[in-house]
């Protein structure tokens, strides 16, 4: 059989996962990791989709606001 390439272990309320460093590019386990941290943060959240449409929309407005001068030149 070959080898498997990681390994979880449960300690108190922790999962540790271990794995050679060389099967991920660490800019990609980045992002895995921040997509696991907003499932978490959508998994508490009571928002309605309604609502976070609305946050969202109002998000896109603000940034748009602080970055407009770089593309139309104000």
């Amino acid at each position: 059989m070959s080898e498997q390439i990681y390994n979880i272990t449960v300690e108190n309320q922790d999962l540790i996962i271990r794995f050679k460093k060389d099967i991920i590019e660490l800019d990609a386990l980045k992002k895995f990791l921040d997509y696991l941290e907003l499932e978490s943060l959508r998994k508490k959240s009571s928002m309605t989709t309604a609502q976070a449409e609305t946050l969202a929309q109002e998000i896109d407005i603000d940034v748009w606001c602080n970055i407009k001068h770089k593309f139309v030149g104000e």
